[in-house]
C-alpha cells in the first residue's frame, strides 16, 4: 500500500478526510486505553518534534500546551532542534527543552545519542509528532513503554498507538489528533510565543536604532527562503506591494531572514522607493522573533518566521505553493493563506513555480489590507482554553477541498 493509500480515504466525499472519527476509532481501542492507564501513571513523557525545521515545532505549541493541562503533574520533555530550544523559551507547557544538533552526524551516530538521550530520561511514554521511521524504531530500542506516533513510513510496529495522518489536514490538528486518539480532549488553536517585556523593549530599542519611531506600523517583509524556486513569491513583487502599502498608511517596512537570504533581501530593498530597515541576517534569534513581534503587519513566504509572526498574533499574509498550504497556512481574520491551485497535481517544481506566480500582487494587497482592518485581540492557547465550553470558538484554520489526486506533493517534509 502506498503511503498515500495509507493517508487518505478515496470515497470522494466532502467530508471524507475526517481525522476526528479516525481519532476516536483509535481511541476505542485497547492499545489506547492501555496508553491512557500508562499516561496516568507516567513521572516523565518525552515529546519528539522534527530535528530540522523550527517552524515545524512552533505549529506543535497547541499540543504541548493541551498536554500539560491533561497531565499537570507530569515532567514534560522536549527534544528538538536546537533553534527550537531559543525559540521556545519560556514556554510555560514544558519542564525542559533538549536541543538534539543533527548537524554535521550521520544517521546511526545521531540514533545512538538519541537512544542515550532517552534511555538515560527514564520517559514511561512518548509522542512522536516527527514522521521519521528511524525516529519510532530509535524510541523503540530505547524501550519506551508507550510510543504514540503516526503510521506513515511503516512506522506501525514500532507503535504502541499507531495514529494515522492526513496530508490534507493542518498540522496543527493532526497534532491534537494524538490526544484525540487516547480519548481526551483537544481544541484547536493558533501556536504561541513566550517573549518577555525586557525582550520586547530590546526589540523596539533595536527598530529605533535603525530609525524607527514607533509612530507608523511596521510592516514585516521575508523575500527569501530555503528551497527558494518552489518557496520565494518574489523579491520585486514584495517590493511593489510594500510600496503601496506604505503609500497608503505611511508605514515602515523592515526586512528580516537569515543570512542566507541577504541576495533575496537586497534585491528587495533596491527595488523599493523607500528605503526599508535592513535585519537580515544582524540579529540573533530570540531578538529577531521579537523584532517580529513589533509588526503590525507580516508579509512572507511559507517559513519559519511566518508561524513565529502568527504565534505573536501578528497580522500575516503568506504566499504558498499547492503542496504545502492546506498543512501549514492559516485562514483566520487576521491571517491568511495565498495559493493558486493548478488544475492538475503540482508534481515537480516547475509546476509549484507556476503556482507562485500566479499569485497576484493586487489578491496580496487586498489580503493585507483585510487583516489590518482586523482587531488584534486573539486568544493565547491559555486563554482559549480558560474560557467555558459554549463560548470557545474555533480558529478557521486552512481548509481547501481537495480530492485525493490534488494531494500529491512534490516534496514532504
Amino acid at each position: 500500500m502506498s503511503d498515500r493509500d495509507d493517508n487518505l480515504d478515496a470515497s470522494g466525499e466532502e467530508e471524507t478526510y475526517t481525522s476526528r472519527s479516525r481519532a476516536a476509532e483509535v481511541a476505542c481501542t485497547p492499545r489506547a486505553e492501555q496508553a491512557r492507564q500508562a499516561l496516568a501513571q507516567a513521572r516523565r513523557i518525552v515529546i519528539l518534534t522534527k530535528f530540522r525545521f523550527m517552524g515545524d515545532t512552533i505549529v506543535a505549541t497547541p499540543f504541548f500546551a493541551q498536554l500539560r493541562r491533561h497531565y499537570p503533574n507530569a515532567d514534560i520533555t522536549l527534544l528538538a532542534a536546537p533553534s527550537v530550544a531559543t525559540a521556545l523559551a519560556n514556554c510555560p507547557h514544558l519542564d525542559r527543552i533538549v536541543p538534539v544538533d543533527m548537524q554535521g552526524r550521520s544517521r546511526w551516530r545521531h540514533g545512538r545519542e538519541l537512544h542515550d538521550l532517552l534511555r538515560k530520561g527514564d520517559y514511561q511514554a512518548g509522542f512522536l509528532l516527527n514522521r521519521s521511521l528511524h525516529c519510532a524504531v530509535t524510541c523503540w530500542a530505547a524501550g519506551l513503554p508507550v510510543r504514540i506516533g503516526y503510521i506513515n513510513e511503516f512506522r506501525r510496529p514500532f507503535l504502541t498507538v499507531p495514529i494515522p495522518y492526513f496530508f490534507d489536514r493542518n498540522e496543527v490538528d493532526c497534532h491534537l489528533d494524538m490526544l484525540r486518539a487516547l480519548g481526551l480532549p483537544a481544541r484547536d488553536s493558533l501556536p504561541d510565543l513566550w517573549m518577555t517585556e525586557m525582550e520586547k523593549e530590546r526589540a523596539r530599542q533595536v527598530l529605533r536604532d535603525c530609525g524607527w519611531d514607533g509612530s507608523r506600523p511596521l510592516i514585516g517583509l521575508q523575500p527569501g527562503a530555503n528551497d527558494a524556486p518552489i518557496r520565494e513569491w518574489g523579491a520585486e513583487r514584495y517590493a511593489r506591494v510594500a510600496d503601496a502599502l506604505i503609500e497608503e498608511n505611511g508605514g515602515q517596512a523592515v526586512l528580516m531572514g537569515g543570512e542566507e537570504e541577504r541576495a533575496a533581501a537586497l534585491q528587495t530593498a533596491q527595488a523599493m522607493r523607500r528605503p526599508p530597515l535592513d535585519l537580515v541576517g544582524k540579529l540573533p534569534l530570540r531578538e529577531a522573533l521579537a523584532v517580529i513581534g513589533q509588526c503590525d503587519l507580516w508579509l512572507g513566504n511559507d517559513t519559519g518566521l511566518l508561524h513565529a509572526a502568527v504565534a505573536q498574533r501578528v497580522a500575516s499574509v503568506g504566499m504558498f505553493g499547492p503542496n504545502k498550504v492546506v498543512r501549514w497556512g492559516y485562514d483566520a481574520p487576521r491571517h491568511r493563506s495565498l495559493v493558486v491551485m493548478p488544475p492538475d497535481p503540482a508534481q515537480d517544481d516547475a509546476a509549484v513555480r507556476r503556482c507562485l506566480d500566479a499569485i497576484s500582487e493586487e489578491s496580496v494587497l487586498e489580503a493585507a489590507r483585510a487583516v489590518l482592518r482586523q482587531p488584534r485581540e486573539e486568544r493565547t492557547t491559555e486563554e482559549l482554553l480558560s474560557l467555558p465550553e459554549a463560548v470557545r470558538t474555533r480558529p478557521p484554520y486552512y481548509a481547501a477541498r481537495l480530492t485525493a489526486a490534488q494531494l500529491v506533493p512534490a516534496r514532504r517534509r
